[in-house]
């Protein structure tokens, strides 16, 4: 059986916030859905505010 590699996770503190989340902390949920938008688009290269389509013809099923 494999052993799990515990090198790459630590035990989360509850008291001590990671550096990269005490930018966020008071923010609203609107406010964060936007950071969040924004870095996906920056991330798949589209334009703010306009995703591409979802390709549906990947998922089709036929029906019985």
């Amino acid at each position: 059986m494999l052993k799990l590699d515990r090198t790459y996770s630590t035990s989360g503190n509850l008291f001590e916030q990671k550096e990269e989340v005490t930018h966020y902390v008071g923010m609203s949920k609107e406010k964060i859905g936007k950071v969040f938008a924004y870095l996906n688009s920056v991330a798949f290269n589209y334009t703010l505010g306009n995703p591409p389509k979802m390709d549906k013809a990947a998922f089709s099923m036929r029906k019985n």
